[in-house]
């Protein structure tokens, strides 16, 4: 009897001081399963917050204080308290069940914590079955396979390989870096590179919650990039460049296809001379409602005009969508692009939000939305109203047509102008550049050309629809907008 009460006591000893043990982690995505040990407290499994952080593929920072360890993707972060029981979700106080331990270098925490607040968190899944001992981690199946760098003392092309052509997302950072997002995008292997030297200093790949991630840190200069996607095989390429060459190596255009039910393009366009400008909204349609009540309808086509007068000077042949405040239906905006044989298609808007603190500028092309911003902001002009008064709702049939559309025409072209427009703006506006991104605006569906839309700025900010109201601002714009379409003749015309 004695003994049994001894041997109970040891255990419950053990317990509450904790136990090591075994236990298979089982991934989702078919990848090949591995041991790993976690700690029992009290009945309940508790796990190293660096193992957490390899399974989750998060950065971890421990507080050389102690007491603190911090996981963080690029976007989001939860600080850890050893002993306590309230974590930070980023500025959030979030309360937890069983408070973090340290157990000998490491911090620990229950595993119902790290399902309930830290997958969720990270947008990943992190299940205990505690019957039979296993630990199911769910990340999306590997999609990005390797980049490839090729360096030479004028240019460095890395070609991203991929499985399926993935969106993406270009976003210029501070100093002489850009950051490439590949949405849902999942790295196979650790990917690190050493610096290639010349025109770039480093590329890196990181994983988070938004998907795969390259930052690339040109030299000084600073040289010229190139984004586009690219099929057979599928990838993202990105190309930087010595800006001073004369020919940018490789060949990036895709010649459009002939229609098999339309035949009004006889002859595939060897030049570019033609610009549809459509000022967005119009008429019934006014479009998002200024701070103080400026019209986004009337800024647009005040925009429109200048931006005809700037390309006519530059010789090319301009075509309006609109040029009084009338209404013009979304189809017939692109059915004059397509009627017309124009080249290219820029359709301007002022972005509008319910917050008034949203500010920038940021440059579309068409595919279908890669996050909710995007396509909180295509819902807003296709359904042309209040931005309040938006449900932003996912369509998976709809978003394969068009990317398959997409894909297949115009993208890399679109996407090269967007690019081109967002640096130019970058030059001379002084305010947030949000990057190039992706979303399914129905003006820009169908259209069988290359063609952007442009949400200048917020005319919902009281600062930036002053902005708007602006000569000078909106004379910024043009000269921004005719700069990177001479760029784009230059180099589509040779």
């Amino acid at each position: 009897m004695a003994r049994g009460v001894l041997a109970s006591v040891m255990l419950c000893l053990l317990a509450r001081a904790g136990i090591a043990g075994n236990v298979v982690v089982v991934y989702s995505d078919g990848r090949p399963s591995e041991k790993i040990s976690i700690v029992e407290k009290d009945g309940k499994p508790f796990l190293a917050v660096s193992e957490i952080a390899r399974l989750l593929r998060l950065e971890r920072t421990v507080d050389p204080r102690g007491g603190k360890v911090t996981l963080r993707s690029q976007d989001r972060s939860v600080d850890i308290v050893v002993g306590g029981t309230v974590w930070m979700v980023g500025a959030e106080a979030v309360n937890i069940e069983d408070a973090a331990s340290t157990e000998g270098d490491d911090v620990v925490v229950s595993l119902s914590s790290a399902e309930s607040v830290l997958a969720q968190t990270f947008g990943k899944t992190l299940r205990w079955d505690g019957e039979r001992r296993r630990l199911i981690v769910g990340l999306p199946a590997p999609n990005v396979i390797d980049i490839a760098v090729e360096s030479a003392p004028e240019r460095v092309i890395a070609t991203i390989k991929t499985v399926g052509v993935l969106r993406y997302e270009l976003l210029p950072l501070a100093g002489n870096k850009f950051q490439l997002t590949l949405r849902g995008g999942v790295f196979s292997k650790q990917l690190g590179f050493a610096a290639p030297g010349g025109l770039v200093e480093a590329i890196e790949a990181r994983q988070d919650a938004e998907g795969a991630k390259v930052v690339v840190t040109m030299a000084a200069g600073p040289p010229a990039y190139r984004v586009f996607p690219q099929w057979n095989p599928d990838g993202i390429v990105v190309k930087v460049w010595i800006r001073v060459q004369e020919e940018i190596p490789g060949a990036e255009f895709r010649p459009p296809k002939q229609l098999a039910v339309d035949q009004r393009f006889s002859q595939e366009r060897a030049t570019l001379d033609v610009v549809v400008v459509d000022p967005g909204h119009g008429g019934t349609n006014r479009g998002s409602l200024g701070a103080t009540g400026f019209l986004e309808k009337e800024f647009n086509l005040q925009l429109a005009r200048r931006l005809r007068q700037a390309l006519v000077a530059q010789g090319m042949e301009v075509i309006m969508t609109r040029n009084d405040d009338i209404t013009v239906p979304i189809e017939t905006r692109t059915e004059v692009a397509n009627s017309t044989g124009a080249d290219l298609f820029i359709s301007l808007h002022a972005n509008g939000f319910a917050s008034k603190s949203a500010r920038g500028f940021e440059v579309y092309f068409l595919s279908p939305a890669v996050d909710e911003e995007a396509r909180f902001v295509a819902a807003t002009e296709n359904a042309a109203i209040e931005p309040a008064a938006i449900i932003s709702e996912a369509n998976d049939e709809v978003a394969f047509i068009l990317w398959d559309t997409a894909q297949n025409e115009f993208v890399a072209e679109s996407s090269y102008l967007a690019q081109l427009v967002n640096e130019e703006l970058a030059r001379v506006l002084g305010i947030p550049n949000r990057g190039v991104k992706q979303a399914d605006f129905s003006v820009l569906t169908g259209a069988y050309l290359p063609g952007i839309l442009v949400e200048t700025a917020f005319i919902t900010n009281p600062q930036e629809e002053a902005m708007l109201r602006d000569e000078v601002f909106q004379d910024k714009v043009v000269s921004a907008i005719a700069a990177a379409v001479s760029r784009f003749k230059q180099e589509y015309n040779r």
